[in-house]
């Protein structure tokens, strides 16, 4: 995944001019308490961005690990195969080089019956000796190959750790940050309103299923990175859900968004996804009666909550039809 160090650092104003206007004097009649809540508002969407690139980075992170391992898996034997191909090859060449190089064709021409039968036992031991080599060189060829993807890949992984580093740090900074506003809930003390009492229908397909699973979820806390079983964060409670009915998604909202089939207000139904905020930060799943459950954020629990409890910016259902 692409990823820019200056996109981290661009949005670190944001909270700074926050605590900046604060503490400014008050111009006319202006509501410091509605400052204060902007301002908060403003420093939660920037973490929960943070902690969806973090997401992100983490799929992108397991995928090379997995190539990685793949390639080293077929170095082993790949080397095994080269050593015994060198062998032969360095074998044959010292026993033609202490015969003087005329084993082949002494041998060719005490057996062969005729001329023409000599020159075809030469053609033929030269056949043979030309397709060793060749043998050799392709096997040398894609050692070489295998060896440029491993350290490819080595280079990108340590990119994609330092990438996690510096989210994770920057993710600490706006909690110190939000604590230093007074915001209870980066204490990490589970609150929030769990559910008003609605029972979604569990229809017996795919949706259903994943409905089924994010409801079995309820009350349980948020935690950044997580995805289950008994923690999570909004993308790995909507992943999990969907898993458990056998579709695959990422870890990661944005990402979603892009994996799913878009679809209109107007065609919502139980098990499809609603995302939120311009930078899609955030996700829930949508279990009817204008309802979702999502994963909030730091210091609360997985809730049911209206729709439009936030600004939503797409709607998408997982291909499982």
């Amino acid at each position: 995944m692409g990823f820019c160090r200056k996109n981290l650092r661009s949005t670190a104003s944001l909270v700074v001019a926050g605590l900046i206007l604060l503490a400014a004097p008050g111009a006319g009649h202006a509501d410091p308490s509605a400052d204060r809540q902007r301002v908060l508002a403003n420093a939660w969407q920037e973490l929960e961005g943070v902690i969806e690139r973090y997401n992100a980075v983490a799929d992108d992170l397991r995928a090379t690990d997995a190539r990685l391992g793949q390639v080293t898996a077929r170095l082993g034997p790949l080397q095994t195969q080269v050593d015994a191909a060198q062998k032969e090859t360095n074998e044959a060449a010292a026993a033609l080089y202490r015969s003087g190089g005329a084993v082949g064709s002494t041998a060719a021409l005490i057996t062969a019956q005729s001329p023409e039968s000599w020159m075809d036992q030469l053609a033929m031991l030269d056949q043979i000796a030309r397709r060793r080599s060749g043998g050799l060189r392709a096997l040398q060829a894609a050692q070489d190959d295998l060896n440029k993807q491993k350290t490819e890949l080595s280079v990108l992984r340590e990119r994609q750790r330092s990438q996690q580093l510096e989210l994770g740090q920057r993710k600490s900074t706006i909690e110190t940050q939000l604590r230093r506003l007074g915001d209870r809930r980066v204490a990490r003390v589970p609150s929030g309103a769990l559910h008003d009492g609605f029972v979604p229908a569990f229809t017996d397909d795919a949706a259903g299923r994943a409905v089924r699973f994010a409801y079995n979820q309820l009350g349980k806390v948020y935690q950044w990175g997580a995805d289950g079983p008994n923690t999570y964060d909004c993308s790995g409670l909507t992943m999990a859900a969907w898993k458990a009915a056998g579709v695959t998604l990422p870890h990661n909202a944005a990402r979603q968004k892009q994996t799913v089939k878009p679809i209109t207000r107007a065609e919502l139904r139980p098990g499809d996804l609603v995302f939120y905020y311009k930078d899609v930060s955030h996700v829930g799943i949508y279990i009817g009666d204008g309802r979702v459950i999502e994963a909030p954020r730091a210091g609360e629990r997985i809730s049911m909550r209206l729709l439009d409890y936030a600004p939503v910016v797409g709607f998408g259902r997982p291909q499982y039809e």
